[in-house]
């Protein structure tokens, strides 16, 4: 097992993005809710493989660490690195391209004061992927380590941003060794199981579900199945994921509205984004304006929803998340992580029940 220059205690993260900047500015993030924030995104250069920050969110990426620790000088910042996948999977290929890679990450990252990375290649789509991936985590660790000690500062955080389960197909499967001893955690998506595209009727991120052929699509099942392939070792290395976003969607009929009543796609009006999508703050601002039915936590599945007319949401509640951060603390897990913080209301009605229970 490799030592990590870093010893993260806990983890009580959240995701800030610059496209976001017009609801939540930097400067008004309440850094003493988290002990690490992720900016993002930097992205990848199609040509030279080189991390690179699109122009218009430069100044607000460069700033935000030193924004932040404003009002938490303990706060650990990283930069998030998301692209298309097949760019990830040209990169990681070839041994050129992951020096480029790394190289460059390293420095947009000290560039911008962070502490640390967090690779979101989702997914590498075969095993072959999968073994460049191992390959390039096992560099990237080296590199961030001579980093280090070229420049007597502390060791870059190594994160990556991976399924909700250790494999993608029963022969394609992450890289758990190389995880367990290269990157500093790995962040779970353990949200966003059921929406308005994927699945109609039904709600998103359960926990247990009954029904065998949900299992997969569980939070809790992915923690366990993780541990598992860490060799029974999650507290140091499972982050789960909290969505403050939830989904809308348009029922058949306005008078059944429980749990898997039956719907028609994506729900539209006032404060629904893309495919249904709605921010926490927009949902409150949906049952205030319309005076919805409101189940702050269903007992059975602690999933939260609101409904009226024939618009149902599903949504994550201060409740929901202080039963599933109760439900995760008990297999151990590192910690959590919000995506993302903008969605919040002004008084960080969720990121207050996220702390406050962990």
């Amino acid at each position: 097992m490799a030592e990590f220059a870093n010893v993260t205690e806990f983890v009580n993260a959240g995701y800030w993005l610059a496209s976001t900047d017009d609801r939540l500015p930097a400067a008004n993030i309440d850094a003493t809710l988290f002990t690490h924030l992720f900016a993002g995104y930097a992205q990848l250069n199609s040509d030279t493989y080189q991390v690179t920050i699109d122009p218009s969110h430069l100044i607000l990426i460069d700033q935000f660490s030193s924004t932040v620790k404003l009002s938490n000088p303990e706060v650990k910042t990283l930069l998030s690195i998301a692209a298309d996948a097949a760019l990830f999977a040209a990169m990681a290929a070839d041994p050129t391209n992951r020096d480029a890679f790394i190289k460059s990450s390293i420095a947009a990252a000290r560039g911008g004061g962070f502490d640390g990375l967090d690779l979101q290649w989702l997914y590498p789509s075969s095993q072959d992927q999968m073994d460049n991936f191992k390959t390039l985590i096992h560099s990237w660790h080296q590199a961030v380590v001579d980093d280090a000690t070229s420049l007597s500062l502390p060791q870059l955080l190594l994160v990556a941003t991976v399924s909700n389960l250790p494999y993608l197909q029963s022969n394609i499967q992450y890289p758990a060794d190389a995880i367990n001893q290269k990157l500093d955690w790995v962040n779970l998506l353990s949200y966003d199981f059921y929406t308005p595209d994927s699945l109609q009727g039904r709600h998103r991120a359960i926990l247990c579900l009954p029904q065998s052929q949900a299992n997969a699509l569980s939070a809790n099942f992915g923690i366990r199945s993780w541990a598992q392939s860490l060799h029974n070792l999650p507290h140091k290395k499972i982050v789960f994921g909290i969505p403050f976003h939830g989904w809308a969607w348009k029922l058949f009929n306005s008078h059944q509205h429980t749990l898997f009543a039956k719907a028609d796609g994506a729900a539209t009006g006032e404060y629904i984004g893309p495919h249904g999508q709605i921010f926490y703050s927009d949902v409150q601002k949906f049952i205030e304006d319309n005076q919805a039915g409101v189940e702050d936590k269903d007992k059975s599945y602690l999933v939260a929803y609101a409904y009226y007319e024939t618009t149902w949401i599903t949504y994550e509640s201060e409740y929901t998340i202080a039963d599933k951060i109760a439900l995760a603390k008990t297999d151990k897990v590192l910690g959590y992580f919000a995506f993302n913080i903008a969605a919040d209301d002004a008084s960080n009605t969720l990121a207050n029940a996220a702390k406050s229970n962990w």
